[in-house]
């Protein structure tokens, strides 16, 4: 019988040692080993802001696939239809990306996992987003081995544009890029990364995987 999530505090004192840059900090090495709870029929599609995921997805499921949008921006989406402002939102990043961790954990636990469901991101980019906002990204470690995802594809860059729900520039991009890699591999996922070509061929490239029942 799968063991059931459990509630695990975060490690604050990993934050109380002083770092000489939060943002470039390696994982443990030995997390690429460490057991899951729960093995899942779910796929993560991830990447660099401006990537093609929503459009991706979007075409994906008119193939007849179940899919969760990004956490952060129906929350942002949500809070500027209520009358916030993006600056507003975004004021204390910390909070922000630790009430997304809180959010993303309700949204796991809430999705039978033995459905195939596509995530436009999952909980692992936590941790390369905590560093973006100067945060630890250990401490998201132990949130991110609740569930094991099946595949992880992340797509490689478009051009990057500006939205309404995007506070990324070209530089953070960039490192998103880079960050969301590693961070996958070091928690023990064999990342696929899907080139840019148009979105019908992206969309065959995902499916072929799926149906061949490759997994990581």
């Amino acid at each position: 019988m799968a063991r059931q999530p459990q509630t695990y505090e975060r490690n604050a004192l990993h934050s109380m040692k002083p770092m000489a840059d939060k943002r470039t900090i390696e994982l443990d090495a030995q997390l690429a080993t460490r057991p899951f709870e729960l093995d899942t029929r779910w796929s993560v599609i991830t990447g660099a802001p401006c990537a093609g995921k929503t459009t991706l997805l979007e075409e994906l499921s008119k193939q007849g696939f179940e899919w969760h949008p990004e956490i952060a921006r129906v929350y942002i989406e949500r809070q500027l239809k209520a009358g916030q402002t993006l600056q507003a939102i975004r004021a204390d990043e910390g909070r922000f990306q630790r009430g997304l961790i809180d959010s993303k954990v309700e949204l796991e636990l809430n999705t039978d996992p033995n459905r195939i469901v596509l995530f436009d991101r999952a909980m692992p980019d936590s941790v390369t987003y905590y560093r973006v906002a100067g945060l630890d990204p250990r401490d998201v470690v132990n949130d991110c081995f609740h569930r094991r995802y099946a595949h992880v594809f992340i797509l490689d860059r478009l051009p990057f544009t500006a939205d309404h729900a995007r506070t990324e520039d070209e530089r953070t991009a960039d490192f998103l890029d880079v960050w969301l890699e590693r961070d996958y591999r070091a928690l023990g996922y064999n990342v696929i990364r899907v080139p840019v070509m148009p979105v019908p061929n992206r969309v065959n490239f995902i499916l072929t995987l799926l149906k061949r029942g490759k997994s990581v």
